[in-house]
């Protein structure tokens, strides 16, 4: 009998520390710390302006996904696009474009602290356009980008970053649809 409750003890503990490492890892948003990556997307033809899309990546990578769609889609409306990860020297730097997009994964409803404490942070002329999207679980509800939307200081009285577009691409939707509908509101 002794020999069962020391199992049982061990096998709750080992799942205490499972659980206590993966609550450190989304609340503590370790995965930003491993997007630095950085590309260059030219338009075929002559270039409409520069744009900077931001992600982190998450733990799934879906929000970097997001991320790729969003800026493959502004590259074909003849834009220059910079992407990159969050954490990269690219991203530390936001002057001269006209759009800029940060994005990344959305945990209990609140988008990822990198992503909140990147656009707090944004230093832009009054014409860029600001795009902030949040990849998360199921279809997207209103009160999701609300919810989004509350969780970044900057956004919350609307005044900051009036030139702003916020979506939620949930993981059970049409990406190309969803990204596409995005980008087309950043542009117009």
């Amino acid at each position: 009998m002794r020999k069962v409750f020391k199992i049982m003890r061990a096998v709750i503990s080992i799942g205490i520390i499972i659980v206590v490492a993966l609550a450190a890892i989304i609340f503590l948003d370790l995965a930003a710390y491993t997007a630095t990556g950085l590309k260059t997307l030219t338009p075929t033809g002559i270039s409409s302006g520069k744009t900077l899309v931001v992600y982190d990546p998450g733990l799934s990578g879906a929000a970097k996904g997001v991320a790729d769609k969003v800026a493959s889609d502004l590259q074909a409306q003849g834009y220059t696009v910079t992407l990159a990860g969050i954490k990269s020297s690219a991203a530390a730097n936001t002057a001269g474009y006209s759009i800029v997009v940060a994005g990344g994964p959305v945990y209990a409803g609140s988008i990822t602290v990198s992503v909140k404490d990147f656009v707090d942070n944004l230093s832009f002329n009054s014409t860029t356009k600001v795009g902030v999207y949040g990849s998360g679980q199921g279809s997207t509800t209103p009160s999701d980008v609300t919810m989004i939307r509350s969780s970044i200081p900057a956004l919350k009285d609307n005044v900051s970053l009036s030139n702003t577009v916020v979506v939620k691409i949930g993981q059970s939707e049409d990406l190309n649809t969803r990204a596409s509908d995005f980008v087309n509101q950043l542009t117009s």
